[in-house]
């Protein structure tokens, strides 16, 4: 027996999606050849973000991926009480001790010239997917200080390897896949050796942790870093590798 066709309502529906996906994607596309003439315009980071979550809300409704909101009911309760923190304070952060989650966070925001309310506040998210995103950009960089990765160009490869490794991110993809195919386009293969093998250890370091998605962060500032690490199971970037080095030199 054949499948059933599907009727002129259902092509309709479909088709409307398709169309709405192509478009978003196309805006990913345009934001990744600007990101890639200027890595430092993050507003086109912002672009892919809210382009690709519209496609990943449609996509989680779907069933179309594994829903981290149903995987982890403490990331509902945030987006059912809509959690929202208000922006870090630098300056009273930076008065806490150097080894706390708070004192190294503003350390790292001072010495790398980061604001931490680049991104727009204001904005109330209106679907799940949008809320996620929204929290990750509130918390990128508590992430890097978290996972030990850096912000140059190929440890911001390494730390999207990591968030993929949380949680099915099709804006971390991207960027990976984007920073791979630069490198091919220039003939820089010693580069993208780099940026693979950051995505590659980013990407099972963020495996082997805990789920941080639900963490709410700004309730630790005062913890020990090492003490976080090692209760959600984060491996320092880097670790691994340089474990591995020291094996080869011994077996040597």
């Amino acid at each position: 027996m054949s499948p059933a066709q599907p009727s002129r309502v259902e092509a309709a529906i479909e088709k409307q999606r398709r169309w709405y996906y192509r478009k978003n994607t196309l805006r990913s596309v345009f934001a990744i050849w600007r990101l890639a003439k200027n890595p430092k315009a993050t507003k086109y980071v912002f672009m892919i973000g809210d382009s690709q979550d519209n496609v990943c809300e449609a996509e989680r409704q779907r069933g179309g991926f594994t829903d981290p909101f149903r995987k982890n009911p403490a990331l509902e309760a945030m987006w059912q009480a809509r959690f929202h923190a208000p922006v870090y304070d630098l300056e009273e952060l930076g008065r806490l001790p150097a080894e706390t989650l708070g004192g190294a966070y503003a350390r790292h925001m001072k010495a790398n010239d980061l604001r931490a309310d680049y991104y727009d506040v204001k904005v109330t998210p209106r679907t799940r997917m949008q809320f996620l995103r929204q929290r990750m950009r509130q918390t990128h960089d508590i992430w890097h200080v978290l996972s030990g990765w850096g912000t140059d160009e190929f440890e911001e490869v390494g730390i999207q390897g990591f968030t993929a490794g949380q949680y099915m991110s099709s804006m971390a993809a991207i960027i990976g896949a984007a920073a791979f195919l630069k490198s091919i386009l220039r003939c820089r293969f010693n580069e993208l050796e780099r940026h693979v093998d950051n995505f590659c250890e980013g990407y099972m370091a963020g495996k082997r942790a805990e789920n941080l998605l639900a963490v709410k962060w700004e309730e630790l500032w005062s913890e020990n870093l090492e003490t976080l690490r090692r209760r959600y199971r984060i491996e320092p970037a880097h670790k691994a590798a340089m474990a591995s080095v020291r094996e080869l030199k011994v077996a040597a």
